[in-house]
C-alpha cells in the first residue's frame, strides 16, 4: 500500500491520495486524544491511587493502537519527586503523539499544514529521561484553554477543524447530508441511518450553526465524524465496525457528559470510564473522554441504534447555557430532569433560549406571581418543585412548537404566562389538599367516637384504644397545621386561610377531647346507661366534620367567580355546618336537664358534662371554620 502511495505520488497526482490521508489523519487525531488522556489518568492516580486502576484500554483499541503494555501505564505510574512523575513510556508517548502530529496535517493545504507546523515546533516537548515527566509538562501539553497559551491539545483541536473542513470541501459526494469519502454499498445504509436521526432532531437547533457531519471508510471501518456546535474540546466521533459500534465523545462538562449518556438508555451501550470523577482528563479540568460501545444484535437493530445516535446530537448544542438559565428558576438536578425530558420528548431547550430564555421566564415568574413575588424568590419556592419543573417543561414544549409552527414569540410568550399563572393559581388551591388531608382526621375522631357513645357499656379496653387511636389522629393534625402554616407564610396567603386552620384544628383538639373522656365511662358504673341526648351530640359533631370536608372540596374548585354550582354546593354546606352547631346548641341543654333528671352520681355528672361540652365546642369550632373559609372565598377569590 505504501509503494502504492509513493508511485501516485511520482506520478504527480497527489488528489487522489487525499481520502486515504484524510483517513489516516483522522485514526491519528484519536490516537493523540488517547496520548493526551493517558498521561492525564496517570498524574491522577499518581497523585490518587484508586483501586481496581482505572485504564483507558476501551480508548486504545478504539483508536486502532495494538500495544497492550500501555494499559499497565497507568497503574505503574507513581511519584518522583516534588511535582514531577515516572510514568512507563512516557518517552514512548511523547515520540508518539509527535509522530501523530505530522500524520495529522499530512492531509492539509500547504499554508495551513505550515501554520500549525510552526506552532508544533514551538511546543515541541523537551525529551525526558527516564520516563521522568513533570506535572506541568503534562499540564502544558495538554491544556484545552486557550487563556493559559498555545498547547498541543488545541494544535489537535485545531488541525481536526481544519481536517473536518478538508474532508468536506474535497468529499466525493453527499449522502443524506453528509460529506463522504470511500464509502462501499455495504456501508451506505450506516451512514444513512446515523444522518436519518440527525436530519430527524437538527431543525431543532433552530439559527445555531454545528452538526456538519463527514463520514470515510478505511480498512473495513466507518468511520463517522460530527462537529456538534462551536465548542473546541467537544467532539463526537462514531467507529463501526461489523456489528459494533464505538462513539468516542469528549466534553468539557461532566453534567453535560452524564447527561449525553443517560439519552441511550433503551440501549445495552458500555461506557468505558463514565465516571467523570475518575476521569484522568479532569486534573487538568481541559476535557473529558469517555468511550461507549453498543454490540448491534442484527443489521436492524445497529440501523436503530445509529439512527437514535444521530438523533441525540442536537440536544447537546447550548446544554450547559440552557441549565445555567433554568437554575435561575429550579434547582440544578430538576433543571437536568427538564433538559433530559425535553431531549427525551424531542423538544429540546434551543427553542426556549431562541425566544428570550430567563428573561422571558422571568417576566413570565413576574406576571403569574404578582405581589407573591419577592426579590430573591426561585419559582420552586414559589409554586414548589413539581409545579416549577411541571411549567419549565411546558415552555419547551411550547417555544419549540410554536417556533416551528411559525408563531410570533410575542404568542409563544404570552402563551407561557399564561401556563405559569395557571399553575399560580393551581398551587393557591393546593393549600385545601392540606386542608382535606387535616379534616379527614377530625372525620375518623368523629366516626370513631360516635360508634363508642352508641355502647357506652363496651369494654374499659376498646374505650383505651379508642382514647389512643383518637391521640394519634389529633397528632396527625397538628402535623398538617404546621404545613398550612407554613405554606401561608411562604406564600403571604390571606389571613382567612390561617383561621380557617386554626378553628379546624380546635374542633379536632376537641373531639380528642370527648375521646379521652370516653375512656373513663367505665370507671363511673352509674353511667353505663346511655343517654340519648349525648349520642345525639355526637351524631352532630359527626355531621359538622362531614360537613366541613364538603365545604373544602367546594372551595377547592372555585377559582373564579362563574363557577356557580361549587359555589352554590359550597353555600348550602356551609349553611347546614351552621344549622348543626345551632342544633348541638340545644342538644347541650338537653343533655343537662337529662343528667339532673337521670343520673345522681356526681362523677358521672361531671363527666358527662365535660363529655357533651367537649363535642360542643367542636361543633362551634367547625362552625367558625366554615365561616372563615367563606371569607377567604368571598374576599381574596371571588372578589
Amino acid at each position: 500500500m505504501a509503494l502504492k502511495s509513493q508511485i501516485v505520488a511520482v506520478l504527480g497526482e497527489d488528489d487522489l491520495l487525499l481520502p486515504q490521508q484524510i483517513a489516516q489523519s483522522l485514526i491519528a487525531n484519536d490516537q493523540i486524544k488517547y496520548y493526551f488522556a493517558l498521561l492525564q489518568m496517570a498524574r491522577a492516580n499518581a497523585d490518587r491511587p484508586t483501586v481496581p486502576v482505572q485504564d483507558l484500554k476501551a480508548e486504545r483499541l478504539a483508536s486502532r493502537i495494538l500495544d497492550a503494555t500501555l494499559d499497565d501505564t497507568v497503574g505503574g505510574a507513581g511519584r518522583h519527586s516534588a511535582g514531577s512523575y515516572r510514568i512507563p513510556q512516557a518517552a514512548r508517548v511523547l515520540e508518539q503523539i509527535e509522530a501523530g502530529l505530522d500524520t495529522m496535517i499530512a492531509c492539509l493545504p500547504a499554508i495551513e499544514r505550515a501554520s500549525l507546523t510552526s506552532r508544533i515546533t514551538k511546543l515541541k516537548p523537551p525529551k525526558i529521561e527516564a520516563d521522568t515527566i513533570t506535572g506541568a509538562l503534562i499540564d502544558t501539553i495538554t491544556s484545552g484553554n486557550r487563556k493559559r497559551g498555545d498547547s498541543l491539545h488545541l494544535v489537535v483541536m485545531d488541525a481536526h477543524k481544519a481536517i473536518n473542513r478538508r474532508q468536506a470541501e474535497t468529499a466525493v459526494e453527499t449522502l443524506s447530508g453528509a460529506h463522504v469519502h470511500n464509502l462501499t454499498e455495504k456501508s451506505r445504509p450506516l451512514v444513512e441511518a446515523f444522518m436519518a436521526g440527525l436530519n430527524r432532531t437538527a431543525p431543532l437547533k433552530f439559527d445555531h450553526p454545528g452538526l456538519g457531519t463527514t463520514a470515510t471508510e478505511h480498512d473495513g471501518r466507518v468511520l463517522i465524524q460530527n462537529d456538534i456546535g462551536t465548542t473546541d474540546a467537544h467532539v463526537l466521533v462514531v467507529r463501526i465496525e461489523k456489528r459494533t459500534t464505538t462513539l468516542t465523545y469528549t466534553d468539557i462538562h461532566k453534567a453535560r457528559l452524564a447527561f449525553f449518556q443517560s439519552l441511550f438508555s433503551a440501549f445495552e451501550v458500555d461506557w468505558a470510564n463514565a465516571d467523570p470523577q475518575e476521569n484522568g482528563s479532569l486534573v487538568n479540568k481541559s476535557y473529558l473522554l469517555t468511550t461507549g460501545t453498543y454490540v448491534a444484535s442484527s443489521d436492524d437493530d445497529l440501523a436503530r441504534y445509529l439512527d437514535h445516535l444521530g438523533s441525540r446530537i442536537v440536544f447537546l448544542i447550548d446544554w450547559n447555557k440552557a441549565r445555567k438559565r433554568l437554575q435561575g428558576f429550579v434547582s440544578k438536578s430538576n433543571a437536568i430532569e427538564v433538559l433530559r425530558w425535553a431531549a427525551n420528548h424531542d423538544f429540546g431547550h434551543r427553542a426556549l433560549l431562541e425566544i428570550g430564555g430567563e428573561k422571558l421566564l422571568a417576566e413570565a415568574v413576574e406576571f403569574a406571581a404578582g405581589e407573591a413575588l419577592h426579590y430573591g424568590d426561585r419559582l420552586d419556592n414559589l409554586v414548589g418543585d413539581e409545579r416549577a419543573i411541571s411549567f419549565l417543561k411546558t415552555a419547551c414544549e411550547r417555544a419549540c412548537v410554536g417556533l416551528r409552527q411559525q408563531h410570533s414569540r410575542r404568542i409563544i410568550a404570552d402563551e407561557i404566562k399564561a401556563d405559569l399563572r395557571g399553575e399560580f393559581e393551581s398551587t393557591g388551591l393546593a393549600i385545601f389538599s392540606v386542608a382535606a388531608r387535616h379534616a379527614a382526621c377530625g372525620f375518623d375522631i368523629a366516626v370513631t367516637l360516635k360508634e363508642a357513645l352508641d355502647d357506652l357499656n363496651a369494654n374499659a379496653g376498646d374505650l383505651v384504644q379508642l382514647a389512643r387511636r383518637a391521640a394519634a389522629w389529633e397528632k396527625r393534625a397538628d402535623q398538617f397545621l404546621n404545613d398550612a402554616r407554613s405554606d401561608i407564610a411562604r406564600f403571604n396567603r390571606p389571613r382567612a386561610l390561617l383561621a380557617f386552620f386554626e378553628s379546624a384544628d380546635d374542633a379536632v383538639d376537641e373531639l380528642e377531647e370527648a375521646a379521652s373522656l370516653a375512656e373513663l365511662v367505665a370507671l363511673v358504673p352509674q353511667a353505663q346507661r346511655p343517654l340519648e341526648e349525648l349520642q345525639q351530640l355526637g351524631d352532630t359533631a359527626l355531621a359538622c366534620a362531614q360537613e366541613l370536608v364538603k365545604c373544602i372540596e367546594c372551595a377547592a374548585a372555585i377559582s373564579r367567580s362563574d363557577v356557580r354550582d361549587d359555589l352554590d354546593d359550597f353555600l348550602f354546606s356551609l349553611d347546614r355546618l351552621i344549622g348543626l352547631e345551632h342544633k348541638a346548641d340545644d342538644l347541650m341543654r338537653l343533655t343537662r336537664r337529662a343528667l339532673v333528671d337521670k343520673v345522681t352520681d356526681p362523677r358521672a355528672i361531671y363527666l358527662v358534662d365535660q363529655l357533651a361540652r367537649a363535642l360542643e365546642a367542636a361543633t362551634d369550632a367547625y362552625a367558625h371554620a366554615g365561616q372563615s373559609l367563606r371569607g377567604y372565598l368571598m374576599e381574596e377569590v371571588l372578589a
